[in-house]
């Protein structure tokens, strides 16, 4: 875990990227014009058959908190044990951005009030979603609440699941997760997750004399673009999740 960082009343809340240049410039753009001026950043920064090395160069040139995600932890991997988006991502990268992503943490704390994870590295596959036969669902606010249960902060930001939500814990925890900017579906082999539209998504956090103000933004941009990228790159799959947000 890295030091506390510093801390400004508001801030954007950004995760998921998976090499979507286009998407992640036309969010950048957003947080702005609204002249939010600290951008936390959950990880899953540039696997996928879209630019890795584009989004790569504009995350190492803006000044954001980052942490590293399950997908980027996994590029370091063997070949054999990479999936075919982590490999094509390997083969796009240059050895500074390896760099980057190598110094990336697991997690860190903003200003004593803010937990930073990807999400991923909790006692369940997902912090806020469980998959059952029947579907994907919202834990139980137990199960959420055991998971946390060591994480002193008030407030947890998480992604992973790429499904937008803000969540309260009976103990005062608020849990969110921007969602994903540019991965608004996938498809794993007995579930799915999708948003339900191809926008590019992310969150603005706001405190007040009354605590978080939490927003969740959807923002056009042009994933059409991006999805003949994907086609280009044999991948129909992309091609249906950046354009409908649908996983199948």
């Amino acid at each position: 875990m890295s030091e506390t960082k510093t801390f400004h009343t508001s801030l954007a809340v950004i995760a998921d990227i998976h090499g979507n240049r286009w998407a992640l410039e036309a969010v950048l753009q957003d947080i702005d014009r609204r002249g939010i001026q600290q951008i936390v950043n959950l990880g899953d920064h540039l696997a996928g058959p879209l630019d890795p090395a584009g989004t790569a160069d504009l995350l190492i040139a803006r000044t954001m908190v980052n942490v590293c995600g399950n997908d980027d932890r996994e590029l370091f991997l063997p070949q054999e044990k990479r999936s075919l988006s982590q490999n094509y991502t390997c083969t796009q990268l240059t050895p500074a951005h390896f760099a980057w992503l190598h110094s990336l943490p697991d997690t860190t704390i903003v200003a004593n009030e803010l937990f930073v994870c990807h999400g991923d590295l909790f006692d369940a596959p997902y912090l806020l979603e469980e998959v059952t036969p029947s579907g994907v669902f919202l834990r139980s606010t137990s199960a959420i609440a055991t998971s946390v249960a060591e994480i002193a902060q008030p407030v947890i930001l998480s992604g992973h699941s790429h499904i937008p939500r803000t969540v309260s814990l009976p103990q005062g925890k608020l849990l969110i997760n921007p969602g994903s900017v540019g991965m608004p579906a996938y498809l794993m082999e007995t579930y799915g997750m999708e948003s339900g539209s191809p926008h590019a998504r992310y969150a603005l956090l706001y405190q007040n004399q009354y605590g978080w103000q939490v927003e969740h933004i959807q923002v056009p941009y042009a994933w059409e673009q991006a999805a003949q990228v994907a086609c280009g790159n044999q991948r129909a799959d992309w091609v249906q999740w950046l354009t409908t947000g649908r996983a199948r």
